[in-house]
């Protein structure tokens, strides 16, 4: 049993998102594939992944088995999620933080040969380990990962109207069967036990189709999180019509500034591009009329037009 004490500065930062940390997610997935059991994403997910896997791609599945702790300098806070500044979070942390983390999920005896490297801090390895991530992400989600984006933030829509309808009480208290609220303290049934004392870092609800039970990424110094398990199942139809008609990346970047206003700079870090290639992307869906842009200061920020929402909705 983990227990989370919140104070009033963490029920004050209580934030439920739609959970498209792409290194958490792609983290998920990979022990998602590991676990037996239905798969998360229907449609022959897990056969079509093992079959694209890369050399590099695999040593993840070496770090994360079925019904372990996930080591948290896997799961990385960073202020604005994107994949490249995760994995930079990734390749930064302490050798001595890596050496702590893989023996408290592993025990003394890593599974792998080439853990022990990874503990001492060789960076070669880091960096194997980072092309790794970068590489299942690629395999196992971006197919899906438009789909999982609109799929997840409806989810999350779904808590905040609790929150906004029943209070932080009512939240709280039905996040899950496993999770309890006995205010100050959350109580959450998961691989982790002890007591946890957020001392005002807040706390981030977000849905995953990759867990089973809820999940808690406690890492470095930002919010702990809270991954519950997406109460729908995701349809899989990697087909949709907008990545056909749009591209993946671009119909990704209109879901994306329909979630909420958004400057250029955050949107490239949403789809992991650089600034000038999410900036192209912006220019061609204002050009469609889909979304209006406006220069603040230094700062160009995007949003959602009447047209652009009503093509969002069409899509439905």
């Amino acid at each position: 049993m983990l227990r989370l004490w919140l104070d009033y500065d963490d029920l004050a930062r209580i934030r439920v998102i739609p959970g498209l940390s792409p290194i958490a997610q792609t983290v998920l997935g990979a022990q998602a594939l590991r676990r037996p059991g239905p798969a998360p994403i229907p449609g022959g997910w897990r056969s079509r992944t093992r079959a694209r896997l890369t050399g590099p791609s695999r040593l993840l599945l070496d770090l994360v088995p079925p019904g372990r702790w996930l080591p948290d300098f896997l799961t990385p806070y960073t202020p604005v999620p994107g994949l490249e500044a995760e994995l930079d979070a990734v390749a930064s942390t302490p050798a001595r933080r890596i050496r702590a983390e893989l023996e408290r999920s592993h025990g003394p005896r890593p599974p792998a040969s080439w853990l022990p490297r990874l503990a001492a801090g060789e960076r070669e390895t880091m960096r194997a380990l980072v092309r790794g991530l970068r590489d299942f992400h690629r395999t196992a989600l971006a197919d899906v990962w438009p789909e999982l984006g609109e799929h997840l933030s409806a989810e999350a829509a779904g808590h905040a109207r609790t929150m906004a309808e029943q209070g932080i009480g009512g939240l709280l208290g039905n996040l899950h069967p496993a999770v309890r609220w006995t205010p100050p303290v959350l109580e959450i049934e998961t691989l982790r036990d002890g007591d946890v004392r957020l001392r005002g870092r807040g706390l981030v609800i977000m849905p995953s189709p990759f867990v089973t039970g809820p999940r808690v990424l406690v890492a470095g110094g930002g919010p702990a999180s809270i991954v519950l398990p997406a109460s729908r199942p995701l349809s899989g139809s990697s087909g949709a019509a907008l990545p056909r008609v749009f591209g993946r990346t671009r119909a990704a970047a209109l879901r994306s500034v329909a979630e909420g206003e958004l400057t250029t700079g955050a949107l490239a870090a949403r789809l992991g591009v650089s600034a000038a290639s999410a900036s192209q992307h912006a220019a061609a869906l204002r050009g469609a009329g889909l979304i209006a842009s406006e220069r603040r200061g230094k700062t160009v920020h995007h949003a959602l037009t009447p047209l652009g929402e009503r093509f969002l909705r069409g899509r439905g």
